[in-house]
């Protein structure tokens, strides 16, 4: 089951990288970029897009590690408290020591 689930995350890749590589090949017209507080040397549109969507990407690749980041320190912190109201009640039955 793990070879074929490679397998298609391969082939999902190649195809992304085809389709990129086609794209690139289909919008040649060479643009400048205005961002208001400057303004960038033409370069193809499909240059562009796929440095838009590469941007897009690392920005939510670092949003979801922020998200998860904060979410193990909230396990984390709950566990820490878990433990210590089990051992608050374990002493107050006198479970501990037996």
């Amino acid at each position: 089951m793990r070879w074929l689930r490679q397998g298609l995350t391969l082939l999902l890749a190649v195809g992304a990288v085809a389709a990129g590589g086609l794209f690139s090949l289909q919008n040649t017209e060479e643009i400048p970029l205005d961002l208001i507080v400057m303004q960038l040397p033409a370069q193809p549109v499909a240059i562009w897009v796929l440095a838009a969507l590469a941007v897009g990407v690392v920005i939510g690749l670092g949003a979801g590690t922020l998200l998860a980041l904060r979410r193990s320190a909230m396990i984390r912190q709950l566990r820490k408290q878990r433990d210590r109201l089990m051992a608050a009640a374990a002493k107050g039955t006198g479970l501990d020591s037996q």
